[in-house]
């Protein structure tokens, strides 16, 4: 054995006494506990609401689709958004995904869509019947601190309503009531 092999050898054996080992678990971890919290929002569901007039497009009335379902083992809740608005050409899609990190003790919601925007932002959890997520939007080369709230009615449906910061205030950027679609019958 040589001088060389002998010196990386013992670099090696001093690296990995010093480094904590990462060793794969015996059992595969699990999503956290609090990831049951967003099965609210579950389902196949039609929407209907308006959108306000604001630096990301004019106002008018919308109506649309979310399917939302657990994902990736049950660490993500994620969905599809399918949304047409009067005066718009063309239909907005987007994709959204909620987990919990538990090192931030935070839920996290991802956006992106069709018209380049993108978001990330954090909620503490639920308040009663309302969830209330904020963070940052971009779209088009314009930033934004936005504020997304979902609200679980008695009847089943979800209220969301979103919200931007302009001129240092909170200001609405529209809302929707989502009601949810029965399950289709299996044959």
């Amino acid at each position: 054995m040589t001088t060389r092999s002998i010196t990386a050898i013992l670099a090696a054996a001093t690296f990995a006494a010093a480094v904590p080992s990462i060793a794969a678990p015996d059992a595969p971890p699990k999503p956290a506990a609090e990831m049951a919290n967003l099965k609210a929002f579950d389902g196949s569901w039609n929407c209907e609401g308006k959108s306000e007039a604001s630096p990301f497009g004019p106002a008018g009335t919308n109506k649309g689709t979310v399917r939302s379902h657990s994902d990736l083992g049950g660490y993500w809740q994620s969905g599809m958004v399918k949304s047409s608005m009067a005066g718009m050409p063309g239909a907005m899609e987007g994709m959204f995904h909620m987990t919990y990190d538990p090192g931030t003790k935070q839920y996290v919601m991802l956006w992106v869509d069709n018209m380049g925007a993108y978001s990330h932002e954090t909620a503490s959890g639920w308040e009663g019947n309302k969830i209330v997520f904020t963070g940052d939007m971009a779209m088009g080369g314009k930033k934004m601190t936005v504020r997304d709230t979902f609200t679980k009615g008695a009847d089943g449906s979800l209220t969301h309503a979103w919200e931007g910061q302009i001129e240092g205030k909170w200001t609405p950027l529209g809302s929707e009531t989502c009601k949810k679609q029965p399950p289709a019958a299996k044959n």
